[in-house]
């Protein structure tokens, strides 16, 4: 009788078991799925390095503040609590970024340890992805750029890169 009630008690032990266990699975007839975690990757302090002069140089001609660019986005571009660097803010996602004055004229922010790039020059700005070999967005225009865009146009001067071909266009037509 003992040896009869230590099985029913070990049987009635595994049931229960059992059910508790299967109230802890989702069922396989349910179509909802349990929201997945976000982790988000909080990604570690930079260590940055003692601006130089000329990096010094190169952050006092960044256009800081908001940009308007192509298909109604915007871009923020900060100075860094570091002096000689700058943040950029586009869609959620902060670049830490280290101006460099290039030979052509342009300002280059090029973002550290990463493969994002600014590129700012006299009309617009653009941020590309160097890896990829992308724009990510373009045509960011900074009040400043607006203004310089504003005087050229009012002197009929052409913007770097831009060919004035009205004047050309009469007397090639004329030959015909």
């Amino acid at each position: 009788m003992k040896a009869l009630r230590s099985l029913a008690l070990i049987g009635a032990s595994l049931a229960l078991s059992n059910a508790f266990a299967a109230q802890d699975k989702p069922s396989s007839t349910s179509t909802k799925k349990p929201a997945a975690e976000v982790k988000t990757a909080v990604p570690p302090p930079l260590t940055l390095a003692l601006a130089s002069p000329e990096q010094i140089l190169a952050a006092t001609m960044a256009f800081i503040g908001d940009y308007n660019c192509e298909f109604k986005q915007t871009l923020m571009v900060t100075r860094h609590q570091v002096i000689g660097y700058v943040d950029v803010l586009f869609n959620k996602n902060h670049y830490t970024m280290k101006p460099v004055r290039s030979a052509t004229g342009a300002l280059r922010l090029e973002q550290v340890g990463g493969p994002m790039l600014l590129v700012q020059i006299p009309a617009k700005s653009m941020l590309m992805d160097t890896e990829k070999g992308k724009r990510v967005v373009d045509a960011c225009v900074h009040e400043e750029q607006a203004k310089e865009v504003a005087v050229e146009n009012s002197l009929d001067m052409n913007l770097p890169g831009q060919v004035n071909t009205a004047a050309i266009a009469p007397a090639a037509a004329s030959k015909r």
